[in-house]
């Protein structure tokens, strides 16, 4: 047996240290399996949450996916150039401008589920079923997030 060092036993006990490794690994996976589809990791979820929030502006889709308002912009600017999606005045708000799928970007989301499935089952393969549930309510519990998985604000 290899013995480890107390600085390596602390950095793989480390929840930090595992879950940046994990989220490297399956950010590397996912851009891999999106590129075969044209699709950038970084858009890649707000196309999702437009596929199941359609007509909602800009900064509700940033506060949604907890990204800054610059980079939630940059993101509908390139699913706009991509004719995903399209930009829309809000008919309740004259400052206000919301985002909706176009036809094109809806069949483009449907192809995301199977891809992410694939994605998450291959990290998660080596747990028992109630494992992989009990690990998703505790990583519910730790990003603070309620049971209709939407962030407790």
């Amino acid at each position: 047996m290899t013995q480890i060092s107390e600085a390596q036993r602390r950095r793989q006990s480390s929840f930090g240290f595992l879950m940046q490794l994990l989220a490297r690994r399956i950010d590397q996976d996912m851009k891999l399996r999106l590129a075969e589809i044209g699709i950038d990791v970084k858009v890649f979820s707000n196309l999702m949450l437009l596929s199941e929030k359609d007509g909602i502006t800009q900064r509700e889709l940033g506060r949604l996916l907890e990204f800054p308002e610059y980079f939630t912009s940059r993101t509908v600017d390139v699913l706009v150039e991509k004719g995903f999606a399209e930009r829309r005045p809000d008919p309740d708000s004259r400052r206000s401008i919301l985002v909706y799928l176009t036809p094109k970007g809806r069949k483009k989301a449907k192809e995301l589920p199977g891809i992410i499935s694939q994605v998450n089952l291959s990290y998660l393969k080596p747990l028992e079923l109630e494992e992989r549930t009990q690990l998703i309510k505790l990583l519910h519990k730790v990003a603070d997030i309620d049971q209709d998985g939407d962030p407790a604000l």
